[in-house]
């Protein structure tokens, strides 16, 4: 992995859209910052298409959707996309998302509390739409290894769901889908591109984002990636220097620095 700052300004300005993962990425210590915030503001207004891409609820994105300077959210590792058209909220579903999806979380549960019954549902399971999710690391309380949470999916594996590990969750599913086919999808059904590898950054910061650092070419991690790194195939082409928000914001600016440039460049502006 390179410092992202040594990405090529040539390679920023192509970048018109950045997908990112929340817990761990945007949030630091469990909260997003000020300095962030600020941050996502600055890209929306600046023109680029701001997407989280996350494991969260989707009754949480349903609301975000509303507070959120950013164009789209897909949540629950790719289960819905949440999104404002003409002032109105809309949703876009997967495709293989079950139609008996609640009739399947019984199992799910059962087959991880069989493998380890010191794992907890999450607390916002309430709130979900298709995902089932068990806290592994966001409560001190609950707290599992990683290796533990590793034993719980593959166990829900056993019995035919899907699932990933991200930096706080397990989360569960049945249904063809994940981050990346997610975000495919939604970016060619809504604003028509085929080939997305050369307008998009990806910024994430655990295991559950490595099919999104093997696809796009000028994926990100920030700094406590690191400590996935092991368990990993597949690492980003970049790295931030800070972790969580910090890095984020890091990277943010060479974008938006990118941008200014070219703006300059084109109207013959002085940088």
């Amino acid at each position: 992995m390179k410092n992202i700052n040594e990405i090529t300004e040539k390679e920023a300005q192509k970048i018109k859209f950045i997908l990112t993962d929340i817990d761990g990425t945007l949030t630091t210590d469990g909260l997003i910052s000020a300095e962030t915030y600020a941050m996502l503001w600055r890209l929306h207004e600046a023109g680029f298409i701001v997407i989280p891409v996350t494991g969260r609820t989707a009754g949480w994105a349903s609301v975000a959707i509303t507070d959120w300077p950013v164009d789209a959210i897909i949540v629950e590792s790719g289960s819905v996309v949440y999104y404002l058209e003409n002032g109105s909220r809309k949703e876009f579903v997967h495709p293989s998302v079950p139609k008996d999806r609640y009739s399947v979380h019984e199992k799910i549960r059962e087959t991880a509390l069989a493998k380890n019954p010191k794992i907890k549902v999450s607390i916002d399971q309430y709130s979900r739409f298709n995902d089932f999710a068990f806290n592994y690391a966001e409560d001190e309380d609950d707290k599992l290894t990683f290796e533990e949470a590793k034993e719980v999916l593959e166990a829900v594996k056993s019995i035919g769901a899907k699932g990933n590990i991200s930096s706080i969750h397990v989360n569960t599913w049945f249904g063809d889908y994940d981050k990346l086919p997610m975000s495919l999808l939604y970016l060619k059904e809504h604003y028509g591109i085929d080939d997305p590898k050369d307008c998009v950054i990806y910024f994430g910061d655990a295991a559950n984002d490595e099919e999104m650092f093997a696809y796009f070419p000028m994926a990100c991690g920030v700094a406590n990636l690191i400590k996935y790194a092991d368990y990993m195939e597949h690492l980003p082409s970049y790295i931030t220097t800070f972790e969580g928000g910090k890095g984020f914001c890091e990277a943010a600016d060479i974008l938006l620095t990118a941008k200014q440039n070219k703006i300059a460049e084109k109207y013959g502006l002085s940088k």
